[in-house]
């Protein structure tokens, strides 16, 4: 069975191991990350609900305001920047060349959407995540038929692998002024990993999820890239394995991802 060994702490202080299941994109992102064990991290410490208060979240978003003022004064200031940056993110990272910006712009965006998962209709319980600069590949027709809205205990997806919106997203924010442009549905896999901990959110309801999502969406049916129904809107994750006995109190000491193994 394969396996991946997340090391956290900065010091690789806790080891979580995770039995990968067995489907092509849970075998396929294995593979990519045994061929490329240096992956470049994009976040490391994008750890939720583990004790953090909406203050401290609303402190660390304007933590991150400050510095892209500080970076781009021309750009932003501290009236507009909220605004301006949560409607225009998404169009913003991929043309930013410098480093130190494109980072607090994805700082700012995990900040973000910390704060509005704390109201969301589909408010999510404790997880964890982390992104790379690794390359993408395709999603093959039959691995849409994985998706699954269900957040089950101790489980690992993937994690939305673009820059936009994906349509839970949408749904829960109730965002019908969503620009087309930013409606980015799950096309692509890529090593990057969300970790569920709790217990399910909803329980053998996927189904009546799907069901509700597809009432909303003629709100902005005009906005989509596929019909409603359609698996190509990717609606939840792809459950990719299982954590094996995870330690939460040593989870939430160590709220760094220093780096991954596939074994």
């Amino acid at each position: 069975m394969n396996k991946i060994l997340v090391y956290l702490g900065h010091e690789k202080d806790y080891t979580l191991t995770v039995e990968l299941f067995d489907n092509r994109v849970a075998n396929r992102i294995w593979h990519m990350i045994k061929e490329n064990p240096t992956l470049e991290f994009v976040s490391r410490t994008q750890f939720y609900e583990f004790g953090e208060t909406k203050e401290d979240v609303e402190a660390k978003l304007k933590e991150a305001m400050q510095h892209l003022i500080r970076l781009k004064p021309d750009s932003f200031t501290e009236k507009e920047c909220l605004n301006r940056l949560h409607e225009n993110f998404p169009d913003l990272l991929p043309h930013e060349t410098d480093e130190e910006t494109r980072y607090w712009l994805s700082m700012f965006n995990y900040h973000l959407h910390h704060l509005e998962r704390k109201t969301s209709k589909f408010t999510l319980k404790r997880q964890f995540l982390f992104s790379t600069r690794s390359p993408t590949e395709k999603l093959h027709d039959s691995d849409y038929d994985l998706f699954t809205t269900s957040k089950t205990e101790n489980t690992v997806y993937m994690n939305y692998p673009h820059v936009g919106k994906n349509i839970m997203e949408i749904v829960g924010d109730e965002d019908v002024e969503v620009p087309i442009d930013h409606i980015v549905p799950t096309s692509v896999l890529k090593p990057d990993l969300l970790f569920h901990l709790d217990p399910p959110i909803w329980v053998d309801k996927d189904l009546e999820v799907i069901d509700y999502i597809n009432k909303w969406l003629p709100k902005i049916e005009h906005k989509l890239p596929y019909p409603i129904g359609d698996k190509r809107l990717a609606i939840g994750n792809i459950p990719l394995g299982r954590m094996i006995t995870p330690n939460v109190d040593k989870i939430k000491e160590n709220q760094y991802i220093h780096s991954i193994e596939a074994i």
